[in-house]
C-alpha cells in the first residue's frame, strides 16, 4: 500500500457479545475504535491507521496502525477476552504430541536443543518460567541440562501434555494471577508470546518483579521494522491479527523494556525456526494464494486452521503452494541471513536483565 493511501477502516456493528461470539460494541467511520492494552487508555483519534486487513480464519476485518499517546502499533479493535475460542480455535495449539508434520516436529525438537545451548552460552543452570510454555518441550530440555522449571499456559490442552507426559509443573493461569514471588527466577522466557498479550507493559513489569537482581528476560517478538513486514504489509505471515494485539520495532520494544526497569543487553535478528519459512509464506500470500496455505498444509490434521469457515484451497492451489516452496526456500537462504545481519530480520530475540 503507497504511503498516504486512504484506508477504509472496518465498520463494527453493535451487537452485544454472546458467548463463543466476537460481538464487539461500537461503529466505525472514519476514525476506528481502538480498545488497545487497558494501559493506554487513548481516544480513537489517537490511532494512526497503517493499512486494513482481515483474520485469515474468522475474515473479520481489523486495521493496524500506530497509537500516538502508547506509542506502539496495534492491532485495532481488540477482541473481548470472553472472544478467545473464536480466533483460537482448538486446531490452533494442535492435539496431543504433535502439530505439525513429523518432519518439522523433529526439526523443532533440535531447534530446543539449539536454543537451551544458547541460553547456557550467557548462564549456568538455575531457576526458570517459560510463560506461554505450550506443550513444554522447551522446559523439558532446559530441565534435562539441570535447570529448575516452571511454566504456565493458557491453552488447558497443550498444559496438560506438559503435565501428564512432561511432568512439568505448568500452571493455566494467566501471570499475574499465579502469583509467583519476588526475586523468584533466573530465567524468565517470553517466547513470541508477548505479541499476544493485552497489556505487554504490565506483562514486563511483572516480569521485572519475579527476576532476581541480575536475572535475564529471553523475549522473541514478530519484528514489524523488518523488511519482511514493510513489503508483506497486510499479506505478512506473522501479522496474525487479532491474535497478535501489538506489533513490535526494535525501537518499541527497547522503549518497553526500559520503561519495565530491564535493560536491553543483547539481540539477535535471525530464528532459523521462523524466518526461512515466514519469508516463503509471505511472498506465497502476496502472489494471492490463500493465506497462510502453505503453514496450513504442514500442520498435522487436528491442527488445521482453514476450511472452517471459508473455500478450502483447490488442486491447483495445493500444486502452487508446493512446487513455488522450493525457489523460494532456496532465494531465503540467502535473504534471511542477508536481512538479519542488517538488524532487518523477520523476528527478533533480546536478552534484557534486570539490574539492581
Amino acid at each position: 500500500m503507497r504511503h498516504g493511501q486512504r484506508i477504509e477502516t472496518p465498520r463494527l456493528s453493535s451487537t452485544r457479545s454472546k458467548r463463543g461470539q466476537s460481538g464487539f460494541a461500537g461503529r466505525v467511520d472514519s476514525v476506528p475504535l481502538v480498545p488497545v492494552p487497558p494501559a493506554c487508555l487513548h481516544p480513537r483519534q489517537a490511532l494512526k491507521p497503517i493499512f486494513a486487513t482481515r483474520d485469515y480464519i474468522t475474515r473479520e476485518r481489523f486495521v493496524v496502525g500506530y497509537c500516538r499517546l502508547c506509542k506502539l502499533h496495534v492491532t485495532a479493535p481488540v477482541p473481548p477476552e470472553n472472544a478467545t475460542e473464536r480466533y483460537y480455535p482448538a486446531g490452533y495449539y494442535g492435539k496431543g504430541a504433535k502439530r505439525f508434520t513429523a518432519a518439522v516436529e523433529w526439526l523443532l525438537r533440535g531447534l530446543y536443543n539449539f536454543r537451551v545451548w544458547h541460553i547456557e552460552r550467557r548462564q549456568a543452570p538455575g531457576k526458570a518460567l517459560d510463560i506461554g510454555c505450550g506443550r513444554g518441550l522447551l522446559l523439558a530440555r532446559l530441565r534435562d541440562s539441570g535447570w529448575q522449571t516452571y511454566g504456565t499456559e493458557l491453552s488447558r490442552e497443550s498444559a496438560h501434555y506438559a503435565r501428564s507426559v512432561l511432568n512439568l509443573p505448568v500452571a493455566t493461569e494467566p501471570l499475574e494471577q499465579v502469583h509467583y514471588p519476588d526475586n523468584a527466577f533466573d530465567l524468565v522466557i517470553l517466547w513470541h508470546v508477548l505479541e499476544h498479550i493485552r497489556d505487554p507493559r504490565a506483562m514486563l513489569q511483572e516480569v521485572r518483579r519475579i527476576l532476581k537482581p541480575g536475572g535475564n528476560l529471553l523475549v522473541a517478538v514478530p519484528n514489524f521494522g523488518s523488511w519482511e513486514a514493510r513489503c508483506g504489509g497486510r499479506h505478512w505471515f506473522h501479522l496474525d491479527v487479532p491474535r497478535h494485539l501489538t506489533h513490535f520495532t526494535p525501537q518499541t520494544l527497547r522503549a518497553a523494556l526500559a520503561e519495565a526497569g530491564l535493560e536491553w543487553a543483547s539481540s539477535n535478528f535471525f530464528s532459523s525456526e521462523y524466518d526461512f519459512f515466514s519469508f516463503v509464506q509471505t511472498v506465497q500470500n502476496k502472489l494471492g494464494l490463500p493465506h497462510n496455505l502453505l503453514y496450513n498444509i504442514l500442520r498435522t490434521r487436528s491442527a488445521k486452521v482453514l476450511g472452517g469457515k471459508g473455500k478450502e484451497a483447490g488442486p491447483l492451489q495445493l500444486a502452487l503452494a508446493l512446487l513455488t516452496a522450493v525457489p523460494l526456500a532456496l532465494f531465503s537462504l540467502a535473504y534471511a541471513p542477508l536481512a538479519a545481519g542488517l538488524g532487518r530480520g523477520a523476528t527478533m530475540a533480546v536478552y534484557a536483565v534486570k539490574r539492581g
